[in-house]
């Protein structure tokens, strides 16, 4: 026989073999399905593609007490380039120039793990700082670690503006499992800004999921003009310093807040009210569609605090406590229901 016809054969039968060991794995496994292969071509794949890198390589150091604001805009900067990406955060403690701010960039995420990532506000004078900001942009992230501000070290004795997390005119954000206290002003600000035209821009579409915020010395969190935020499973306690010193204050200057999703929470401790809405008549404010539900309330001064809001609703929540009143104060709303809600004395 010639050698070559037999070499031949054997590369047909070896080929036969794997096309028939295909063949059979395929019957065992069922074809995958056109929303399956959607999620590996936009989500999997993506994910794995997406580029990284971490703020020790770029130069924080996490073990002394030298300023890092900058390494971590340097890998927040350089992600942006690529068109976004992920800086990630090992473990110590980062010291922070809030006059400075960590500013976030479009579709990138900033990614502590946990609390033992802790960013720490440099001592300051300013009336107005923040430690993160998130201003005129979108898809960002935001997870994990541990802020604590500067107001057991502020400089100065004037104003009331000192921001954990502050997000202006931004759309698509995302802020889960961030722990933030101390802060000179709030923990969290959600709101609208003017942009370079002098026109304000509003956030849109925010997520708060899982974050504490405490101990800080205005407001667990504020929220402004915005349309679209979702606050689910948050804690937001111990506000004292400077009023209003509530759990939550919707409080648009001359703007709308509307689709307001408050849910699962607990606000307690505070000074001033736990859920707090407001549209002074000095401005030209509104509040639209505010739902608060599932929340515990406990220890604050009231229970809820409404000005002038509208199409809004207060359900199933449980109010404990609450120095003034537990009942809801409301004054000046308009098709808005605040029943049912269990009052425990």
């Amino acid at each position: 026989m010639n050698p070559k016809m037999y070499v031949n054969w054997s590369i047909v039968a070896l080929l036969g073999a794997a096309l028939a060991l295909f063949t059979e794995c395929n019957k065992m496994e069922a074809p995958l399905s056109s929303g399956d292969t959607a999620e590996l071509s936009s989500g999997g794949a993506q994910l794995l593609l997406a580029p990284e890198i971490y703020v020790n390589d770029v130069g924080a150091n996490g073990t002394d007490t030298l300023n890092d604001t900058w390494a971590f805009q340097k890998a927040i900067d350089s992600m942006a380039a690529l068109g976004g990406g992920t800086v990630r955060v090992r473990t110590g403690t980062y010291y922070i120039d809030a006059d400075t701010s960590i500013r976030m960039k479009n579709n990138v995420t900033l990614y502590m793990y946990d609390t033992t990532r802790r960013l720490v506000v440099r001592p300051s004078a300013t009336q107005r700082n923040y430690a993160i900001l998130v201003e005129f942009v979108s898809g960002v992230k935001i997870f994990g670690g541990k802020i604590v501000g500067d107001r057991d070290t502020h400089l100065g004795t004037l104003g009331e503006w000192g921001m954990g997390i502050a997000i202006y005119g931004s759309t698509d954000v995302k802020v889960n499992r961030t722990y933030i206290s101390h802060c000179w002003g709030d923990g969290v600000v959600v709101g609208g800004k003017k942009n370079s035209s002098n026109v304000i821009v509003v956030s849109r579409n925010v997520e708060l999921l899982r974050v504490t915020s405490t101990y800080n010395r205005r407001q667990a969190l504020t929220i402004g003009g915005a349309n679209g935020v979702q606050v689910d499973s948050c804690t937001l306690t111990n506000t004292i310093g400077t009023p209003p010193q509530a759990g939550i204050d919707i409080e648009p200057d001359n703007d709308t807040a509307q689709y307001i999703y408050i849910r699962n929470c607990e606000l307690a401790n505070n000074q001033g009210n736990g859920v707090e809405m407001n549209a002074k008549t000095t401005t030209t404010a509104k509040i639209f569609n505010v739902f608060v539900t599932n929340n515990y309330m406990h220890h604050n001064a009231y229970s809820c605090y409404i000005l002038r809001a509208q199409n809004s609703t207060i359900q199933n929540n449980t109010f404990s406590a609450n120095r003034v009143r537990n009942l809801i104060y409301a004054k000046d709303t308009v098709n808005c229901t605040f029943t049912p809600n269990t009052i425990i004395n």
